[in-house]
């Protein structure tokens, strides 16, 4: 059975099992299925989402309930063209839990400017809370026309990938934000230096040699380049793509 029909099915049943209880929604169902006590956090699946819960999606959640929580409070902000435009399936906001070290820490990821300065491993509230906070230059600048927008497309769609793949984009969305504190840090600059800047960080991140882009499975190469198609057409982008290809036929001659 196809998912979107399995989780129509769910719905049905769970409706018929409590007539009386709130309606379910595609988020409740996604987040029932996370095991008690896992670090959670917050995906959206639409522009709208991404920007009106910015405070929900820049927390982390130490428990399924508390996320559904913040997911129900998500989605109630939304007008209804809003909520009629997210996923049919999954709803306007997913839950993720990152591969992350230590106990989970509930709360604003970046309660404070000085927490930018260690971003949180496997994580994308790093760009609003921190780069751009720190230097706005809005949806048409790198912190969240490109940083934040990819990090949450690249898990949205995870499930894509192979498991190396996945490993791959998990690391470098981590050693990129890693790479990016010191300029969330930095005093005030253009929003074409940041980019400048930032873009020159990627080529270390894509090729860390023990996992590196040069050794991604054919699939997962085929399938970055479709989701990063858009962005070729940024001289910037253009160049560190060219500067990888290089690294990789250095290396595997």
């Amino acid at each position: 059975m196809k998912p979107g029909r399995a989780l129509a099915l769910a719905l049905s049943l769970a409706r018929c099992a409590a007539p009386d209880a709130a309606p379910v929604s595609p988020e409740d169902l996604a987040f029932t299925a996370l095991p008690a006590g896992a670090t959670v956090e917050l995906v959206p699946t639409t522009a709208a989402a991404t920007t009106r819960c910015a405070a929900e999606l820049g927390a982390t959640y130490c428990s399924p309930a508390a996320a559904l929580a913040a997911a129900r409070a998500c989605r109630a902000r939304l007008t209804a063209d809003e909520r009629a435009a997210c996923d049919a399936t999954r709803g306007c906001v997913v839950p993720y839990a990152p591969t992350r070290a230590g106990p989970c820490a509930p709360g604003a990821t970046y309660a404070s400017r000085a927490a930018c300065m260690a971003p949180a491993a496997d994580n994308c509230a790093f760009y609003r809370a921190c780069l751009d906070a720190a230097h706005p230059c809005g949806d048409a600048g790198y912190a969240l026309g490109f940083g934040e927008r990819l990090c949450y497309v690249f898990i949205e769609r995870r499930d894509e990938f192979t498991p190396e793949g996945q490993r791959w984009l998990r690391d470098v969305r981590t050693c990129l934000q890693a790479s990016l504190a010191t300029l969330a840090a930095a005093p005030s600059m253009s929003c074409d230096a940041l980019a400048d800047a930032a873009y020159a960080s990627h080529t270390r991140c894509y090729t860390v040699p023990d996992n590196s882009f040069c050794a991604l499975p054919p699939a997962d190469v085929l399938r970055l380049a479709t989701l990063l198609g858009p962005y070729f057409r940024d001289p910037r982008v253009a160049a560190q793509t060219r500067a990888v290809a290089e690294i990789c036929a250095a290396r595997n001659p």
